[in-house]
């Protein structure tokens, strides 16, 4: 009987091992189940702010698009009315280059015209200068016909009488 408590004894003895083994066994499992609950609600906090971040960052990207889209609408015109300017400018550069061309041809035949002008000028003294020659040598001539008339008819008158 003594060996079979013996037995008995070392059979419980090795049981109580055998739960407390799987006691400690427990308490470790259960000690990482609770840590590993915790780190799955910490990952999926994680989870939720790192998605909640990827939408602001969605929504910081779609606004970013559409600025760039903006300012490309904006360059576009910018460039278009830049292009228009040179080609307004080119215009008036050549419109510019043009009438300076015209005016300085218009000077030339305006400087020909002056010299026209002075010399029918002069033309125009020298004939009137002639012209009050010939009024002169006419009123002479009249007066000496006049003369030569008078004296005719005092002769003639003398003859007769």
């Amino acid at each position: 009987i003594a060996e079979k408590e013996d037995e008995f004894n070392n059979t419980r003895k090795n049981h109580a091992r055998g739960m407390d083994s799987m006691q400690a066994s427990l308490e470790s499992e259960q000690r990482a189940k609770a840590d590993a609950l915790r780190i799955k609600k910490k990952l999926e906090g994680d989870i939720n702010e790192y998605e909640i971040a990827l939408d602001h960052a969605n929504k910081a990207t779609n606004e970013a698009l559409k600025s760039i889209k903006r300012y490309q609408g904006q360059l576009r015109e910018a460039e278009c009315m830049y292009e228009e300017a040179s080609r307004v400018r080119q215009e008036m550069a050549e419109k510019a280059s043009l009438a300076d061309r015209r005016a300085n041809a218009l000077q030339g035949e305006m400087e020909e015209a002056r010299a026209l002008l002075d010399s029918a000028e002069r033309g125009k003294r020298q004939t009137e200068a002639e012209l009050a020659e010939s009024r002169t040598a006419v009123n002479d001539m009249t007066s000496i016909n006049s003369r030569a008339g008078a004296d005719k008819r005092r002769v003639e008158g003398a003859l007769h009488t």
